[in-house]
């Protein structure tokens, strides 16, 4: 998507000089013509709260925190299956 979602633990693009009641609104709702999505209906308000609060002070988290929060999760990779050729009887050859 054309803006990307911003990166918001990232030094460049951090929410720290925002009101936490702003934050709160783009966490609930989204931000429009981006890749992030609103939260309102999935989480909680004590949990869109409790983010808001994280990424108002997310220049004070613990590096090792912050290492832990922006590490990509692992994809996972679908169990293998039988190619169509595997799966189809094999033909005798012809006898003479």
């Amino acid at each position: 998507m054309f803006p990307l979602p911003p990166q918001l633990l990232n030094k460049d693009e951090m929410v720290t000089d925002d009101p936490v009641g702003a934050t709160y609104w783009k966490v609930a709702n989204g931000i429009r013509l981006t890749g992030m999505p609103g939260f309102g209906e999935t989480l909680g308000s004590t949990q869109v709260w409790q983010i808001s609060q994280m990424l108002k002070n997310a220049d004070k988290l613990p590096e090792a925190t912050t290492a832990e929060l922006t590490k990509s999760a692992p994809v996972p990779v679908p169990a293998s299956s039988p190619t169509p050729a595997a799966t189809q009887p094999q033909k005798s050859p012809k006898k003479k």
